[in-house]
């Protein structure tokens, strides 16, 4: 019995110092685990202190300031975005609306057409009345209603002057 009783007793301590080795373990890796959590926040806190307002933004696609030119071409595209998606999802049939879309392109392409015509005709009429004015002023100038003229000299020599 006293050999058995050994054995428990050798059995037990070699179990309390195997527990033992064990929870040394256990708590230099969970010390070494603390010290690592600790120096991720640590790195994290840092990260987050030295990040601008402006950057946080940024991320969510948000800012402080945008100029108006910035605000007037989102809106415009939002806008062309919002009227391609309610044309595509009309509840006409595919048919009709391309001859809408085909009817409507052809209307502005025939008012561009008439833009363009008469901005010719108002730059040829604008054109021409230069032109005229310009003869004018040199049919003037020949006769001697201007200030530099032609005038005879004696002996059939004629040259200019100032008046």
């Amino acid at each position: 019995m006293t050999n058995r009783l050994n054995d428990a007793m050798g059995t037990a301590k070699g179990v309390y110092e195997s527990a033992a080795v064990g929870a040394g373990v256990a708590a230099t890796t969970a010390k070494t685990t603390a010290f690592d959590v600790a120096k991720a926040v640590a790195g994290i806190a840092a990260t987050v202190g030295a990040l601008g307002v402006d950057d946080v933004l940024g991320w969510v696609g948000l800012a402080r300031k945008r100029s108006p030119l910035t605000t007037l071409a989102l809106f415009g595209a939002g806008i062309a975005v919002g009227a391609g998606v309610a044309v595509l999802l009309s509840p006409t049939s595919g048919q009709a609306l391309r001859r809408d879309i085909v009817n409507r392109l052809d209307g502005l392409k025939s008012k561009a057409t008439h833009k363009v015509e008469q901005a010719e005709r108002q730059v040829q009429s604008k054109v021409g009345s230069a032109v005229d004015a310009v003869k004018g002023a040199v049919s003037s100038s020949e006769t001697g209603n201007s200030h530099y003229g032609m005038e005879g000299r004696p002996g059939g020599e004629s040259g200019h002057h100032l008046s």
